[in-house]
Order: structure tokens, then sequence, then C-alpha cells
């Protein structure tokens, strides 16, 4: 796309959001004024990080909050007036829709209404004694701000905190779990932290078979007449709290149907079958009874748990079969006990069976990694419970189109892509040795997988692919996950190539020997951790790790039978290397929606035996709208390498063995959907063994004097289902000029010529990380 263009789009967006911000103050009425911002002031004597933690946790909940603004205006409000007003249009009553605000006045705002909050809420954070005022302070003729001023005295703590109850079996349990109290002695009293006390005993308590036993059985008193605002703090079971809530529940019994809403087996006669540890009635013959058996974390005869039976229910769904689970207890007493002490759980467990196939379509506009966007077409079939205990089977097919776009002179590179996929799932482990399914989250998976693709880069090649893969995953935690795949083998086959392409191999022996490398003999190993899903998590991490280990068994027998010099077996050229990468993200949470993110990319390839470089399939390249964003795709390195002429030769000659990056990124929000971001990218790649196609594009001790760096902002319209990102980038350091000269420091935006080269424009679908 034309650069003017973007420029002419992001300028007259500017300009837009400046004037529509203009021209409010006609709209607001004669005896009112805007209320432009409310301020919480705490005056206490505690330290300057305390105070701002209490403001910044006090001012949201000041009612009404003040308008948004943009760019120093309030183009919401203006738009909500011009939409009611005489002079409507469709646009100003679609931007009145989309964006629009009613006006907030002070006369909306009730002081002492709000004050009562903000010192209840000052109450529960230990602050019992507090006064309070308010000012109003005029803006201008139109505009009021009101500043709300808390003086409270110094906070409550904690001096004792004991259990007051019968020393029963349920009282000793209460009572030792308070060596683990959330509550500690000598910390400030805070109501939120004796809520979350409340819920730790209850579900300590439930893990011990107290099914009817909920939090709110508990409750706190406390003595505040023992001086120096201190606290004694006393732990009670409710009065009220019936019996049934006060004893033990185990396991008497556990049945499942399979076929629970299962239309098909209407009018069927129910067939008991009894097992071990449960008994399956069932209807039909469509699950196998003995394949519940790693599902069911219950076991008859145990203590009630909470944490089983829920994780029953959630493996049980997860299994990919049913498409509803029930699992509900049932209560009965031991009558000849005219005490009991203990009750019994029948539990019963109903399963919906989903749709045995299921056939799904969907055309696609792709945004890749690689700059490349285009049209996908693919189509699934899916066929469940295969073997009558889970097994999914996946066939697909896909059909796509992309071409690069803000290539800069990179510009005239497409391809087509189809390909067919078949894939089988089971859920459990399939293997030769014993595997002992304790996994706590989720269920462990065996999966088979064979895919065939073909890639037609226009005017250059063609690429034929096929995978087979074979391997396990698994929860390791709630927010970890493992796969390990002992199979993973990949044939390629270059065809149709062209003149100027046969030319660019020719031209670089390494790159030639990449492609050449027809058959990828391997195992990999993944990791990941994300905790991203925590909404209130101040901050959050995405870790991934992969290890791909290619060759190895390939090069034992290649050395045992023969002493050829040449990586083959069975005639076929193999690869031989290891390849490492780790990205590391950092999401810290500033505001509502303000977020700082750092992240830092390593991968590391390693060519053995008679390799010169990774298969190109595995390499890596720098420079684009997910990696270092000053830079166009792939036109960074490798190292301080850079080709005469930007253009699709370039394009194939510039990727690496090693890669070194990192991001970091503030975003905020601007208005309504559209957000804003300003970035720092930086870093490169490089060769594991010298090139002489390309001159300083090897890996050495020189490394860091090699890292390039650029800089910009963002703007993404962020409609949660859809996010359209466009960034604009400049360099700051660039590795291929000499040493003192690699720092950029002539910024000549009114030249056309300077701005060709350094205003790079990414436009791209999602975030980058």
């Amino acid at each position: 796309m034309n650069n003017r263009f973007f420029y002419f789009i992001l300028t007259t967006g500017f300009m837009m959001g400046l004037l529509s911000s203009c021209g409010i103050k006609k709209y607001i009425p004669d005896d009112e004024l805007l209320l432009t911002e409310t301020k919480v002031i705490v005056d206490a004597d505690i330290s300057s990080s305390e105070r701002k933690r209490i403001e910044a946790e006090l001012s949201p909940l000041v009612r009404p909050q003040t308008n948004s603004t943009f760019l120093g205006g309030r183009p919401g409000v203006r738009w909500h007036y011009r939409a009611n007003s005489e002079k409507s249009n469709f646009i100003n009553r679609f931007l009145s829709k989309r964006f629009g605000e009613e006006a907030v006045f002070l006369s909306d705002l009730n002081p002492n209404r709000n004050m009562d909050i903000l010192l209840n809420r000052l109450e529960n954070k230990g602050y019992f004694i507090a006064d309070s005022d308010y000012t109003v302070d005029t803006l201008g003729r139109k505009k009021a701000r009101v500043n709300f001023y808390l003086f409270p005295e110094k906070a409550y703590t904690i001096k004792t905190y004991i259990f007051e109850g019968e020393q029963d079996k349920l009282g000793q349990l209460i009572s030792n779990s308070l060596d683990n109290s959330l509550i500690q002695v000598g910390a400030t009293y805070e109501l939120s932290i004796l809520r979350r006390e409340r819920e730790r005993i209850s579900n300590l308590l439930q893990e011990e078979g107290y099914f009817y036993f909920i939090a709110d059985h508990l409750r706190f008193s406390m003595d505040t007449s023992v001086g120096e605002k201190q606290i004694d703090l006393y732990l009670q079971i409710k009065s009220e709290v019936p019996t049934d809530a006060k004893i033990p529940y185990r396991i008497r019994s556990i049945t499942i149907f399979p076929d629970h809403n299962n239309p098909a087996a209407d009018g069927m006669q129910n067939d008991t079958i009894e097992m071990d540890r449960y008994t399956v009635v069932r209807r039909t013959e469509d699950f196998l009874p003995n394949r519940f058996d790693n599902f069911i974390q219950l076991e008859k005869g145990d203590l009630y748990s909470r944490t089983l039976s829920n994780r029953t229910r959630q493996r049980l769904f997860s299994m990919g079969a049913f498409g509803f689970v029930n699992l509900r207890h049932s209560s009965s007493f031991d009558v000849t006990d005219s005490i009991p002490t203990e009750g019994f759980l029948d539990t019963r467990i109903q399963l919906s069976p989903l749709t045995k196939r299921r056939l799904r379509g969907e055309l696609q506009l792709i945004s890749k990694s690689n700059n490349f966007m285009g049209p996908l077409f693919s189509a699934e079939i899916i066929n469940r419970n295969l073997f009558k205990g889970g097994e999914k089977l996946n066939l697909g097919i896909r059909f796509g189109y992309e071409t690069q776009i803000a290539g800069g002179r990179q510009t005239g590179l497409s391809a087509i892509e189809s390909g067919l996929t078949a894939e089988l799932v089971f859920p459990r482990i399939i293997a030769p040795f014993e595997w002992r399914d304790n996994v706590a989250y989720g269920v462990p998976r065996t999966r088979i997988a064979l895919s065939y693709s073909i890639l037609s880069r226009v005017k250059n090649y063609r690429l034929l692919s096929t995978q087979l893969d074979f391997g396990y995953n698994w929860n390791g935690s709630r927010y970890a996950v493992h796969e390990i795949k002992p199979i993973a083998l990949t044939f390629t086959r270059l065809s149709n190539t062209s003149e100027s392409f046969e030319n660019i191999l020719s031209n670089n022996p390494f790159l030639e020997r990449s492609f050449e490398q027809q058959f990828i003999p391997g195992m990999q190993y993944n990791f990941i951790f994300n905790n991203l899903s925590g909404r209130d998590r101040d901050l959050s991490r995405l870790l991934i790790f992969r290890a791909d280990f290619a060759g190895n068994l390939a090069y034992l027998i290649d050395e045992t039978f023969k002493n050829d010099s040449q990586n083959t077996i069975l005639g076929r050229s193999y690869a031989h290397y290891l390849r490492l990468d780790f990205d590391l993200r950092h999401y810290f949470r500033l505001g509502e929606e303000e977020k700082f993110i750092a992240r830092l990319f390593a991968g590391w390839g390693m060519p053995l035996s008679n390799s010169l470089s990774l298969p190109y399939i595995k390499q890596y390249f720098s420079g684009g709208p997910n990696s270092i964003r000053a830079f166009r795709i792939r036109s960074l390195g490798p190292g301080t390498y850079r080709p005469e002429q930007l253009d699709p030769g370039s394009f194939f000659d510039q990727a690496g063995d090693i890669r070194l990056e990192f991001n970091l990124e503030y975003r905020f929000p601007l208005v309504s959907y559209l957000k804003g971001a300003v970035f720092l990218d930086g870093g490169n790649i490089w060769l594991y063994n010298e090139n002489e196609s390309l001159p300083g594009g090897s890996f050495s001790s020189d490394w860091y004097k090699e890292i390039a760096l650029g800089t910009g902002f963002g703007i993404r319209l962020d409609v949660e289902i859809l996010i359209i990102r466009l960034d604009l980038a400049t360099p700051l350091r660039k590795p291929w000029l000499e040493e003192g000269e690699r720092w950029v420091s002539d910024f000549r935006i009114g030249k056309k010529d300077w701005r060709r080269e350094n205003l790079i424009w990414n436009i791209a679908i999602g975030y980058p990380f």
C-alpha cells in the first residue's frame, strides 16, 4: 500500500478527533457546569506508596464518572448532542450510537453520598476513625472539578486471632487450619482478607468431607477496646448452622448415565453394568464402560472432596465426547444413629453426548507474522467417539492465497497454499509402558497427525511437504502445558523452480543446501506457561519453550552402515540439527485498560555433522509487524549483512540460525474501541556458520554491537472479535552501517526519500504479542 495514503489516513483521523472535541460549551445549559474531574486525596500519616494505593482504589468509587477524553477533548459528548440536534445526519447518529456519551454535570454528583461510600471503604481497610470534606473548583465558565479529602487516623491492626467454639472434629480442623491463615497477627485489619479467610476455611472443610459447609456458616467478632488501635479477632461457627453441615460425608455409590438426553436412545431399555469403582447404566453401546476409569476421580468409601468432584466433571467434559456433564450428589444418614457422625453421598453423573459427526467450513482473512495476508478457505469433518472411548478423528482441507503487503521494495511476492490433514486424538496415553494418569488438570492425550501441503511461491518455486507426528500432551498445572513428540517426520520436495530462483540458489550455497534437506527426522518438546486469563492480575506471564532435535537417529544409521560424507539416508538428504526457542512475555497492568508489555525471544539453531545451516522451513527471520517493526519483513540481518538491493531475491537470503529479539510496548485507551500504543523493538538474526555469500552474517562475540533498534506508535481498532492494528515505526539503529555510524541521528521527515526508507508502516490483524 502507498505510504502517502496511510499518512493521509492517520493525519485525517487525528484532525477529525481534534475537531470533533471542540464546540462542547455551547451544548452546556447556563445553569450547569460540566464535571471534568473528580479527585480523591488522602491526608494521613502513612507511606507515600500506601496513600497512592488507597487513592487508586477509592477513585473509581466516585459516581458518576466523568466523560471520557481524547486528545484533551470530549468527542463522545459532542457526538451525542450533534446526533440529537436539528443538524443531525447519518454519520452523527452512527458516531453517537458507537461512541456517544451524555454529558456529566456537577449537579449529577451527590458529594455527601460519595463521601459516605468512601468512608465506608476506608473502614473496610481498617481506618475506623476518619474525617472528610470536599471542595468544588470552577474551571472557567462551564467546567468544574470536585476534590474529596479524607483524613483517616491510624489503621487498626490484628492483636490476636483465635477460633472460638467447640473442639470437636469440626472445631479441631478449623483450629489447626489457622496455622495457614490469611490473617496475620500485627497486620492491618482488612475486610476483604476476612472474607477470603472464610472462603479458605470452607474450601478446606469441603476437602475433608463437609459437603454442606459454606463460608456463610462462619462469622467474625472483634473487640476494639484492647487499646492502641488493636483488635482481638474471634472466628466462630454460627449457632443456626444445620446439623448436616457439621458432619463429613463419604461416597457410597457412583452411577454413570452415558447417554442422558440422547434422542437415539429413546425407547431403549436400560442395561446396568457393574464395574469395580462405579456402575454404568446405559441404553446404547456407544461408549465402553471401562473407558471411564481414568476420568472418575472419586472413590467409593472415601470422604467427599470438592476438588475431586470438580476434577471428575472437568475431565469428563474435556474428553470432547459430551456436550453436557451433570454431576450431582444426594445425601443420606445411617438411620440407626440418633446423632449422626457421618453421612453418605450417592453420586449420579449424567452425560449428554455430542453429535457424532460434524462438518464445518469457514472463510477467513488471515494475517501472518511474515507480513503476508490473504483469504483462506478451510473445511473439516469431525468424527467423535470413533472407537467408543472418546477418540476424535479430524479430516481437513484448506486452500488459500496470500500476498505480501506494506513490503517496500520487496513487493510482488505472493503464494497459493493448499493442503490435506488427518488427525486422530485419543483422550489417554497410548504407549508401550504403563502410564499412571494422575494429571490433576485436564486430560492427557495421544495425538497422531498426517498432513500434505503444497506451497506455490508464485514466480519462484513449488514446495511439497508431508508431515507425520506422533506425540502426547498434558497439563502439568492449571497454567502449564507439556507436549512431547517422539516422532516428528517431515518430507519436503522442491519443484517447478523458476530460472530467477535457480540463480538465487546458485549464488548462495547455504540457501541451496537448506532446500536440499528433504527429510527432517526429529523429535520435539514444547512447554507453555500461560496465566493471562486472570483479568484481576497486575502481572501476567506467558512462557513458551521449544526444543527441536532432528537427525540424530538417521546420523547414527548413516555412520554405522557407510562412510559417505554427505548426510543421506535411503537416498535422501536429511537434516541434522538442534534448535531451542525461548519466548518470555510479561504483561503489567497499569490501569483498567493500560498495559506495559515486555517480551524477550531467543532462538538458537545449531547445524550438526555436515549440515551448513538449518532447513529453510526451520530458519529465523527478523523484521515485520510481529517482530522489529521499524524494519520491513525479512529486511534485517543476518548480522551486519545488507543486500545491494531489497528484492524478492533478498527475501530468501535474509534468514538465519540464531535470533535474539526484545520488545517493549505501552498500550493505552484512546476512545471507546480505539486504542493506542508506543513501542521500542530491538534484535537481529545471525548464521551459525560463516557464509561467504552473506558477509558479516555469522554470530560472533561482537553480536551485541549488531543489535538493531526501532521505535514507533500504533493505533488499534479493538472490537474484541477483531483487532485491526496499524503501527508506524522508524529505525534508531541500523546494524549494517559502519561502526560509529549505526545510531540514526538525522531525522529528515520533510524529505520524501527519507520517509520512504525510514517511516515503516505495519498493518496486521491482532496484537503483535
